[in-house]
């Protein structure tokens, strides 16, 4: 169970975008400008945030029956605009295991700031495909042979920005005597980026004509779908995003009613975690296509449909085979903000 439970975390939401890489295209130095004005898009402020919390429980099928354990992890879904121009919208996630509460102290996390520039501002109604500019940076803990053998502990950064024309990103790793887990992430971010900035580096770059032509990259992909799915679009349904210079499709490809989702997660000597009942939420089945190598990674998101929680994930599911399982679960009232305009995207 130790090793697929380390596998696994790589996938929720961000941990999916860190998959096998192929080789690098190589780019001038002139490329750098944008890589820079990518790093000052994520190191903008964001503000009417909105935070949501989330416990990750880690499940084992033993034959007929699934075993596991709650409140293993957990982390954040944040949205926001920028405090400086409202066309720049936010979406932040943090998720990974906890060492104080993980099997074996397992500490796997990652997280990742993705910045979309909007032709007009985030909180007057536009479309979701308005998107003319993206930036992404997502930050994971590695795991090296050498992390046991030398006491080094391993990162990896990325940044990748996204325009209709051309596609950039710079691959970056970091080892480090601090054994950062995702409580410490606000002390580690900074590390990286000043890491990205500074550190000389080949770049990864796609300038094909004939590649997907979207602007907005993997999180905002899923909000997009999400948002056809709540205005009653059916499924399958297909968006082309690209990530780290390489093209991908993620298609919505089941959506079903669930008239009530019941959720139970116990904590330590077995007290209730949580105990909660939602309501008429959607169940949206998805999978993200690499063009160049066909990989797939499936996922489901059970979506609010009334109310507070309407768009909000309120259980994020990953099963990568048929014995192991990863479910993030809302935890209730942890919103660090009511802004409708801001939780209606």
């Amino acid at each position: 169970m130790r090793e697929a439970f380390r596998s696994s975390l790589l996938f929720v939401f961000v941990l999916l975008l860190f998959l096998n890489l192929p080789a690098l295209s190589l780019s001038s130095s002139a490329d750098r400008e944008p890589v820079n004005e990518a790093l000052r898009w994520v190191r903008e402020s964001p503000s009417h945030l909105i935070q949501y919390d989330y416990t990750m429980t880690a499940r084992l099928r033993l034959l007929f029956f699934w075993a596991g354990k709650d409140d293993v992890g957990g982390g954040y879904i944040r949205r926001g605009v920028s405090a400086n121009d409202p066309r720049l919208e936010f979406i932040q996630v943090l998720f990974g295991s906890d060492p104080a509460k993980a099997p074996r102290a397992i500490n796997r996390w990652g997280a990742g700031t993705e910045v979309s520039w909007h032709q007009s501002p985030v909180t007057s109604a536009h479309p979701g495909d308005d998107v003319t500019a993206s930036a992404f940076f997502g930050f994971m803990k590695s795991e090296l042979e050498r992390e046991k053998q030398q006491g080094l502990h391993a990162f990896t950064g990325i940044l990748s920005r996204v325009e209709t024309d051309q596609a950039l990103s710079l691959i970056v790793p970091l080892e480090s005597n601090t054994d950062y887990n995702l409580r410490d992430y606000d002390r580690a971010e900074p590390v990286m980026l000043d890491r990205l900035a500074t550190l000389p580096r080949p770049l990864r770059t796609l300038q094909d004509s004939q590649r997907c032509r979207r602007s907005a990259e993997f999180l905002a992909t899923v909000a997009d779908l999400m948002d056809d799915a709540l205005a009653g679009k059916s499924a399958p349904s297909s968006r082309c995003y690209v990530y780290d210079a390489q093209e991908n499709t993620l298609t919505l490809d089941k959506i079903a009613p669930v008239p009530a989702l019941n959720v139970r997660v116990h904590g330590p000597n077995n007290v209730a975690l949580l105990n909660a009942t939602h309501k008429n939420v959607l169940q949206l089945d998805f999978v993200s296509t690499h063009t160049l190598t066909g990989k797939k990674v499936y996922f489901t998101l059970y979506v609010g449909t009334q109310g507070a929680l309407r768009g909000v994930p309120v259980q994020i599911c990953y099963q990568p085979n048929w014995w192991f399982q990863i479910v993030l679960n809302l935890l209730p009232d942890k919103s660090s903000s009511s802004d409708s305009a801001i939780a209606s995207r």
